[in-house]
């Protein structure tokens, strides 16, 4: 019997023009790019971009009974906007009906990358002149949601899905997990919560609540931590139990953690035996018939994050059964393989190719 869920991705949208530059600009100076890209970014639309390739090659090659409808929950300029019909165009599996449209404004979220192309630095400069999600819109929406043709949860057969939060405002990502979790419709949900910009420091009242949290590198480094596995040791007491932590290092790869999981083993790296599931994954290096030089070579990091976590949240969504590590080591592939390309288009095939 074939079962539906929901996943919905609660963030801004943006969409960015991406300069390739020689090299990073003297002020006051003029120069000629190499290159223009405008393409539609924002993290949790980056997130529902890849998520929705890894689900129909699941849906494709594998023997699943989920079916999962992807919503994506942001605000928007009125949908009169060119600027609407270019992000819908970009997400075309995406529901962005759950979005808040702001009448009387004509331009989303931008940013403007200068991508130096001797080292791959990016310098963005972004703009957003939408006022920001608020609880009640987010409680509003969703009551409307439930009791519209686009029903959350679908009839039955259902099962409970997910809720990712790019945490953006932190007392409103707070108080709209809270709100799930007092919920009697979304109470069982699970709740994803993203801390990425150490400047938010509130995110982390909501990763308390959380059943996924994800950390960026510097995230950590701004709190005082030069490894990964310390960092989220020091994580762990204040999370819910069986909460799934997540830190990224760059090139480097990602550790994570499942509080007191009943897959926990002896931990003979560290001596001793706790109550928590770890795993460690490196960075991934493409096989090449060409140089070892040319396999290096990075193309764009933009949005490797982003990657990351579709690949941990279907992992969470069509493998639960697997062990941590198998999870991990699969978001980690997706994500290296996104950085040695431009863009996210294929990652999903190359992931049942390889």
């Amino acid at each position: 019997m074939v079962t539906y869920n929901h996943i919905i991705c609660v963030g801004a949208v943006y969409i960015d023009t991406i300069l390739t530059i020689p090299h990073f600009p003297i002020e006051d100076e003029k120069l000629r790019a190499q290159r223009l890209v405008r393409r539609r970014g924002g993290n949790t639309a980056n997130t529902l971009e890849v998520l929705k390739q890894l689900l129909d090659q699941d849906d494709r090659y594998s023997n699943t009974t989920t079916r999962s409808y992807l919503h994506l929950l942001s605000v928007f300029p009125a949908k009169s906007s060119p600027d609407v019909q270019f992000i819908r165009d970009s997400l075309p599996a995406v529901n962005l009906d759950s979005s808040i449209f702001r009448p009387g404004c004509r331009d989303a979220a931008s940013s403007y990358i200068l991508q130096n192309a001797e080292n791959l630095s990016r310098t963005i400069v972004s703009v957003n002149e939408l006022p920001e999600l608020t609880e009640h819109e987010f409680i509003s929406t969703l009551e409307a949601l439930n009791s519209s043709d686009c029903e959350i949860p679908p009839l039955p057969p259902w099962r409970p899905g997910t809720f990712h939060f790019e945490g953006r405002i932190p007392d409103v990502t707070f108080a709209c997990v809270r709100y799930l979790r007092k919920s009697a419709v979304y109470k069982d949900y699970k709740i994803s919560v993203e801390c990425e910009k150490p400047e938010r420091t509130g995110i982390i009242y909501a990763a308390q609540e959380a059943d996924i949290v994800f950390y960026s590198k510097l995230w950590a480094v701004k709190n005082g931590f030069a490894n990964p596995r310390a960092f989220l040791e020091h994580q762990i007491a204040n999370t819910r139990d069986n909460a799934i932590l997540c830190v990224t290092w760059g090139a480097e790869g990602a550790v994570a953690v499942r509080k007191n999981s009943p897959n926990a083993e002896y931990d003979g790296r560290h001596g001793r035996d706790d109550m928590n599931e770890w795993a460690f994954s490196g960075g991934y290096v493409p096989a090449t018939s060409g140089s070892a030089e040319e396999a290096m070579k990075v193309v764009d990091t933009i949005g490797a994050g982003d990657t990351f976590i579709a690949g941990i949240l279907f992992g969470l969504e069509r493998r639960d059964k697997s062990p941590l590590q198998h999870q991990l080591d699969f978001a980690c592939t997706l994500a290296g393989r996104k950085v040695y390309q431009e863009g996210f288009s294929g990652l999903g095939k190359q992931m049942w190719n390889s």
